[in-house]
């Protein structure tokens, strides 16, 4: 039996049995009604039972979700608890095209097929209550254990597929991924949580929340987490020389984080911050192998102060002043009688946003806005600490500006045309203009048909222009990379709590910025390289009565090639199934919830294939139990599927192994 027909065969499997759960349920008669605290679905209405969504960052206003312009996902904070996902990663990876791998460093998203060598999700835009959280010197989003917040704090995670930057500019390439935190009056109260989970990790976080008779609404959250991590074996560097390949030791892992949220009227007020500490037990980049001082810090602070007023007529008008500071400092162990060499980041900046929006006559909807971003510090520098020897050194700042213009006209009661463009200038290499079209067909209320055209770019960032090391030069020349974009959606609720949806898309990418070896001198560089085309289809079936037993299905045909030699890009699977269930256990009030992943093989850079695999995880959840606690256990790779994932230049190893079975066990004290 072939490995191409093996990786088909389970697929397939899974798909099938998945189609059969979920059509069981839609099928099946409607269980005992929930208790009294759960919502009574026998009273829902239709907007309820389909799940009807209401979308911010679609068009940077409230939106149901089949008006919004895009193919959309929305993430509850329900759904966030009862499957137990830790990281803003665990949540992207059951959203249909997305995926995501790790080099036990960072988490690193992939979308449609696409995640390229060396881009630390620069082409997905993260923005934090539309706030963006993307910094100033590697565009690096994070969505692993270092994300801004605690995930006990969000409310809804919304993910906007296909380009966006007719809206946001820069980095809206593949997605926009807005992250809507709770209010404090969700708290109404304090929040003492607890966990323990497998690899010697232990956290815990201390919330409070409510709304004063002033009308102040407040939340002050802090979160901290300290894990010892694995042992690892890699058979690359099995040699006595090198520990016969094991590392130990070297995996750990220490964060903690800050959240204040205030509003009052018309203003509001966020502030995060975040430091993460994590070890290296890689050996990339050429370091010593099993060498405790390899290790990456990473903090981010945000800040940002809103004033939004409703008008007269649907107007709207706001303005938000921002700012933000990124350091990284990176410690890596060349020789043992020497200290590390220190690669260390520092980005600072300011922006202010002006948006305004405004009804026309009885068919139309404009929204306007302006943006300014003064990058007053970047500064990248690369240095051996003693005997003192400095590589590189970078002094720079930036500034960018944008205006943006969007029109919603109905054309006729169930078609719907929005039509937008931006023009952005950056320092360094002048304009770039972004359009985006669409049209939405809405023939019935269960019915909504998407027609979308667009054409984003990202920039290159700080870090790919200037940066220089040991092995890397920097290309100041570098232009911006374009992707253009057709999709087709289609939605349809079929009844009884059952939706159904399709996304057929072509994606044409062009001056991809990508770092490769100089052969000339020996060292990397990053320069416009190639051109990809990408192509795929997306399945998906959704079950939801608002009780009893619920879930979703989703199934991803893609294909993402070099545009010139059709040959398929690494770290691009074929084929994706993710399947969510979720369900009240007979006679008590705890929910249990399944999630399976299933992706095909990927090509590595050394032209190998890292294997299919399936992702099972188990939960448990308890609310309220004793009046006061939430309690709940989940079980990762519950099957202890044996899988790696690709990585990039600088590694010995062409995959890196990740974690086999894990535990998490958390206890949540309200009051």
């Amino acid at each position: 039996m072939t490995k191409p027909y093996r990786q088909w065969r389970s697929a397939s499997a899974l798909l099938i049995a998945s189609v059969l759960i979920s059509a069981s349920l839609a099928a099946a008669q409607a269980p005992t009604p929930p208790p009294k605290h759960a919502i009574d679905s026998l009273t829902m209405d239709l907007e309820q039972l389909m799940k009807i969504e209401i979308v911010v960052a679609g068009s940077k206003r409230a939106q149901e979700s089949k008006d919004v312009p895009s193919f959309v996902s929305v993430v509850s904070a329900a759904e966030i608890r009862e499957h137990g996902y830790r990281t803003l990663a665990d949540v992207l990876r059951t959203l249909p095209g997305f995926y995501v791998s790790s080099d036990r460093n960072y988490s690193y998203i992939g979308v449609r097929g696409f995640s390229r060598p060396g881009d630390w999700n620069s082409r997905v835009l993260l923005l934090l209550n539309g706030v963006r959280t993307n910094e100033s010197l590697y565009d690096l989003a994070y969505i692993g254990e270092e994300f801004s917040v605690d995930m006990d704090l969000i409310d809804r995670v919304e993910v906007i597929r296909g380009p966006s930057s007719a809206l946001y500019g820069s980095n809206a390439y593949f997605a926009v991924i807005n992250v809507v935190t709770r209010a404090g009056n969700s708290l109404a109260g304090t929040e003492i949580t607890t966990s323990a989970a497998s690899f010697g990790t232990y956290a815990g976080r201390a919330s409070y929340g409510r709304t004063f008779t002033n009308g102040l609404d407040l939340l002050v959250s802090g979160t901290y987490s300290d894990g010892k991590g694995r042992n690892l074996f890699y058979p690359e560097f099995d040699a006595p020389a090198t520990n016969n390949g094991f590392a130990t030791g070297v995996d750990h892992e220490e964060f903690h984080k800050l959240l204040v949220t205030a509003s009052k009227g018309d203003f509001s007020f966020q502030a995060n911050t975040v430091s993460r500490e994590k070890g290296l037990p890689t050996g990339s980049y050429a370091t010593l192998f099993d060498d405790k001082r390899n290790r990456t810090t990473d903090d981010l602070s945000l800040a940002s102060l809103t004033y939004q007023r409703a008008l007269s007529n649907g107007a709207s008008f706001s303005t938000r002043l921002h700012a933000g500071r990124y350091a990284y400092d990176g410690e890596y162990a060349y020789y043992a009688n020497q200290l590390p060499n220190r690669d260390v980041s520092v980005g600072e900046w300011v922006g202010l946003e002006l948006d305004a929006a405004r009804k026309i006559g009885s068919r139309q909807f404009l929204t306007v806005g302006a943006e300014f971003r003064d990058n007053f510090k970047q500064f990248l520098t690369n240095f051996d600490p003693e005997p003192y020897v400095l590589y590189s050194e970078m002094r720079n700042s930036s500034m960018r500006e944008g205006v943006f213009a969007q029109d919603e006209i109905r054309l006729a009661d169930p078609l719907m045309l929005y039509a937008g463009v931006r023009l952005d200038h950056y320092d360094g290499f002048g304009f770039a203009t972004s359009p985006r079209l669409a049209l939405i067909y809405t023939p019935t209320p269960a019915t909504t048909f998407k027609f979308l055209a667009g054409r984003a770019f990202r920039a290159p960032n700080a870090h790919e222009l200037y940066s220089a090391s040991p092995g890397y030069t920097s290309n100041p020349t570098l232009e911006p990379e374009h992707i253009e974009t057709l999709e087709l959606i289609a939605e349809h609720f079929i009844g009884g709590g059952v939706q159904i949806s399709a996304s057929a898309f072509r994606n044409r990418l062009t001056d991809l910025i990508e770092r490769h070896l100089d052969s000339a001198n020996s060292v990397y560089v990053y320069e416009n390289l190639e051109d990809s085309r990408s192509r795929g289809l997306e399945l998906g079936l959704e079950v939801n009565r608002g009780h009893g037993p619920s879930g979703q299905l989703s199934y991803s045909l893609q294909r993402t090639e070099d545009g010139a030699t059709g040959t398929k890009l690494t770290n691009s699977p074929g084929q994706m199934v993710q399947l969510q269930l979720r369900s009240p256990i007979a006679g008590s009030r705890v929910i249990g919830a399944v999630d399976a992943q299933y992706m095909s093989a990927r090509r590595t850079l050394a032209g190998n294939a890292a294997g299919s695999h399936t992702l099972t995880n188990l939960s448990l959840f308890a609310p309220r139990t004793f009046g006061r606690f939430d309690l709940s256990a989940t079980f990762y790779n519950v099957i202890g599927t044996r899988f790696a994932d690709p990585v990039s230049d600088g590694f010995v190893q062409d995959v890196i192994r990740q974690d086999g079975r894990s535990f998490r066990v958390r206890a949540t004290l309200h009051y």
